[in-house]
């Protein structure tokens, strides 16, 4: 085991001196120790180890990982660098085992194919252990102010969301350089890219094992997400008039035109973050207004809309899954407690709605504006 507390020059001497075999393969080593990478191991040319250690890893990749490890030692009695799982074939960047369970931890700092993300996940869980993904913090984040905000995650970045009670995804990162951890969480996903959640960021000297759980928004917090959840959804209603380059054809405003309604007129409870919403990649406005519509063709109320028919109306955009199914049945629910039972409904609705639906939503309480 390679440790800080080894210098170099100790190592070149050992080096010199001793022989060392890959535990995996059998097969001899080399020790590198240059000047700028970390001190590692690594096979020679050719060699077909299917399990090599920590070989074509970067400099950030190493020290990140030895960083983790050693702050792991000191929280937990047992853990262990990239040990081997021969039932698997695979090697965890660290393995920490407990009385009641083994957790995989995989610190990853390049993009790989989310397919790979989730076959080396599903190995994991089929022998019973859950892992624990952490992403090298990506540049543009590393500056942000702890705060509530609006952020943009890729495919490969949303691949390390993980669901946390009651209704929210957390978003874990750790930066080697700085030695620190940044979160997104409490993450509602608006559109798109597009999430809003809280970013906070805490030293490694100060985080814990089971790793921190960040704390939910502060009422004051809520307020700032629904002024954002406002602000995107009116964005939302002016770039599809401004923007638009389908005229006609594009299917939410073709919808206004036939409910004959402005889109920047749509009552504001047609657009509201209910659970599940993340189902579907568009704006709520658009599913919402597009369930809206084939009720309003089929002259069917809210009160009346069953499942089936929702399915129906899946059917014909994006098609059924059980999120999707689910975030229209809250949607629904959510119309029929607040009295609204149609299209021409007068009710007065304002963004109230929307700070008593996150704060159930994401606190699982409601919390009265």
């Amino acid at each position: 085991m390679l440790t800080p507390e080894l210098t170099r020059e100790q190592l070149k001497k050992w080096r010199r001196t001793e022989l060392f075999y890959c535990p995996q393969c059998k097969s001899p080593l080399q020790l590198k120790v240059g000047e700028i990478m970390i001190p590692h191991f690594a096979h020679k040319k050719d060699t077909s180890c299917s399990a090599c250690f920590s070989e074509g890893e970067t400099q950030e990749h190493l020290q990140g990982k030895l960083q983790l490890y050693h702050f792991l030692q000191k929280q937990t009695k047992h853990v262990e660098l990239e040990p081997f799982l021969r039932m698997l074939s695979q090697r965890p960047d660290l393995l920490v085992t407990t009385t009641s369970a083994s957790t995989p931890i995989e610190f990853q700092c390049s993009t790989i194919p989310v397919s790979d993300m989730e076959s080396r996940s599903n190995g994991y869980r089929s022998i019973g252990m859950k892992p624990i993904w952490i992403l090298h913090t990506p540049a543009k984040f590393t500056t942000l102010p702890q705060a509530v905000g609006m952020f943009y995650f890729s495919k490969f970045h949303e691949s390390f969301l993980t669901h946390t009670y009651p209704e929210a995804y957390t978003f874990l990162t750790y930066n080697p350089q700085k030695e620190r951890f940044h979160y997104f969480s409490s993450l509602i996903h608006v559109a798109g890219k597009r999430y809003i959640g809280i970013h906070r960021s805490l030293p490694l000297s100060k985080q814990v094992f089971p790793f921190a759980k960040p704390k939910a928004p502060s009422k004051e917090e809520l307020h700032q997400y629904v002024a954002i959840y406002v602000s995107m959804r009116n964005d939302f209603l002016q770039s599809r008039i401004l923007l638009n380059r389908r005229g006609v054809n594009d299917s939410f405003l073709k919808i206004c035109y036939e409910m004959r309604v402005h889109p920047t007129n749509l009552p504001l409870w047609i657009g509201i973050p209910v659970t599940f919403s993340e189902s579907f990649r568009e704006h709520d406005c658009e599913w919402q207004l597009g369930l809206i519509h084939f009720m309003k063709w089929r002259g069917i109320r809210f009160s009346d809309l069953t499942e089936n028919q929702i399915r129906g109306y899946l059917s014909s955009i994006e098609g059924v899954s059980i999120g999707r199914l689910q975030a229209c049945v809250a949607y629904r629910d959510l119309l029929i407690a607040e009295g609204i039972e149609s299209f021409q409904n007068s009710s007065v609705i304002n963004d109230k709605m929307i700070f008593r639906v996150l704060s159930e939503r994401l606190l699982a309480k409601r919390y009265e504006n």
